[in-house]
């Protein structure tokens, strides 16, 4: 098994070697779907340094070692997606999800918490925060947005990266700002596209997805990945949600007083609107016909 291979070899590699070995066990189903040349280019080697590495740790080349790889993903996937479908109740399904987020959570832990850590930095020392999305993503763009202002006012917009809207923002981009781009379980071309452009105007950009091969995750200045693999036949986004508030409350976080006093006059604001409701005659409230 590759993993045993690389724990065996791994105190004898070359530096260059370490970082292939490094990426190949942190991420192993991003590794799976790569090409040598892809994944020298993800490490920052050259291809040729890929086939040397796997002939270093007893393999006749790359493909060897890529075919190992792809079977260890496999058997890892079917293993999980068995577990759920031999679930007898409602109770033993949920406990099965609850079991892979929390692998999921400690993986992250384990993996990607100074890649957040940067991320967070960034976001944090920006002027102007720019957060989009695809599909479904957007939605998460868009709580994350509405959250951060009102909270600590920082201004943050999100926008979809569709050709039009795309262009209109980053118009408006100004260099200090920065673009976090969230991008799970699609493709996120747009999105690398809105990247690609961000940077040009001097913006920082993070990424926050569950494939390090996708356009955002390399174009992006610090890149995030999210383990999305599931115990059923779809793709799960609960660590996805919940590193969404955890990337709010990491930002809130280095202005706890401005948070508290931002809280207190939203909460003095309602109490001021349920007045108003209540001192509000009734022919003044439309009738339904």
């Amino acid at each position: 098994m590759f993993r045993e291979r690389i724990r065996e070899y791994y105190d004898a590699l070359t530096p260059g070697f370490r970082k292939l070995a490094d990426f190949i066990m942190l991420h192993t189903l991003d590794a799976a779907f790569l090409t040598a040349s892809e994944l020298a280019r993800r490490v920052g080697v050259d291809p040729a340094t890929v086939v040397r590495f796997s002939q270093e740790i007893g393999y006749s080349g790359y493909r060897e070692l890529s075919r190992e790889i792809k079977r260890y993903v496999r058997d890892q996937v079917t293993a999980t997606y068995r577990e759920a479908k031999e679930a007898k109740t409602e109770e033993d399904v949920i406990n099965v999800i609850l079991d892979n987020t929390q692998q999921h959570l400690q993986q992250f832990r384990t993996t990607e918490t100074q890649s957040l850590a940067q991320a967070t930095e960034i976001l944090k020392g920006a002027s102007r925060i720019w957060i989009t999305g695809e599909f479904t993503s957007y939605d998460i763009a868009a709580y994350l947005a509405k959250s951060l202002y009102p909270t600590i006012g920082i201004p943050a917009i999100h926008f979809q990266p569709s050709i039009s809207e795309t262009a209109a923002v980053v118009a408006q981009m100004k260099e200090g700002e920065a673009l976090l781009a969230l991008v799970i379980g699609i493709p996120g071309l747009d999105t690398g596209y809105a990247i690609q452009m961000a940077r040009q105007k001097g913006l920082k950009t993070v990424c926050l997805t569950n494939s390090g091969t996708v356009l955002p995750a390399r174009e992006a200045d610090v890149t995030v990945i999210i383990p999305t693999r599931s115990p059923i036949a779809v793709a799960s986004y609960n660590l996805s949600l919940l590193l969404a508030g955890v990337v709010w409350e990491a930002i809130v976080a280095g202005q706890v007083e401005l948070a508290a006093e931002s809280f207190t006059t939203v909460h003095s604001n309602m109490s001021e609107i349920l007045d108003l409701r209540a001192q509000t005659e009734d022919y003044e409230v439309p009738k339904a016909d």
